[in-house]
């Protein structure tokens, strides 16, 4: 009888599975029918929880327990700083909020960094996030791959600064952002328009 009470348990544990993977398909499926598959909407209530839990389930207990032992230094922080600035501000702005153009063209949309939701995570998960990214998400994989890439703790420690981030560090940033070719261009026309060596384009008065 104890056997047949555990295959039992065992058969209605997997039939209640199949029941709620089922459930949540049929949600989504009734979501994206409603809201299509733009970026631009808003994602569910049911999405953003899937998505927590996906992520969630993507880090492993090894992976959520890496550390490093280097102390955090001014010299760590900057670096970490000239990294993130370069690297992933275009998607989650200097100051972590995620209110970028990039960002908000993104579904699931980056999260904002200085809130609890990632602030509560481990070292390690955080350090497992950058080296592996997310799937069906923006986030890329950094790094190289272990528990020991410098880099990526460096932007671990940089992301543990940004509730404090001061303006003049923000500032400090925006002098590291990387630049489109447009923006090049248009810099370099104010710079010859104010260094007086500006030409006259065609059609323009002269």
């Amino acid at each position: 009888m104890g056997n047949r009470n555990r295959v039992a348990t065992f058969a209605a544990g997997i039939v209640a599975g199949v029941a709620v993977l089922a459930a949540v398909i049929v949600l989504l499926g009734w979501s994206a029918f409603h809201n299509g598959f733009s970026a631009r909407a808003e994602p569910s209530a049911l999405e953003a929880r899937l998505a927590g839990a996906i992520l969630r389930a993507s880090v492993s207990d090894r992976e959520r327990a890496l550390h490093h032992n280097m102390t955090t230094t001014p010299q760590m922080l900057s670096e970490g700083m000239e990294h993130y600035a370069d690297h992933c501000a275009n998607c989650h702005a200097n100051n972590g909020s995620g209110d970028t153009m990039y960002g908000r063209g993104l579904n699931p949309r980056p999260p904002d960094l200085r809130l609890a939701a990632t602030q509560s995570k481990s070292d390690g998960e955080l350090y497992s996030i950058i080296q592996n990214g997310v799937r069906m998400s923006g986030m890329p994989s950094f790094g190289e791959p272990g528990g020991h890439d410098h880099g990526s703790w460096e932007l671990v420690a940089f992301i543990r600064h940004l509730p404090s981030l001061s303006p003049e560090e923000e500032l400090q940033m925006e002098s590291i952002n990387p630049i489109t070719p447009s923006e090049m261009k248009e810099r370099q026309e104010e710079d010859d328009f104010l260094n007086g060596s500006a030409t006259i384009t065609k059609g323009q008065p002269k």
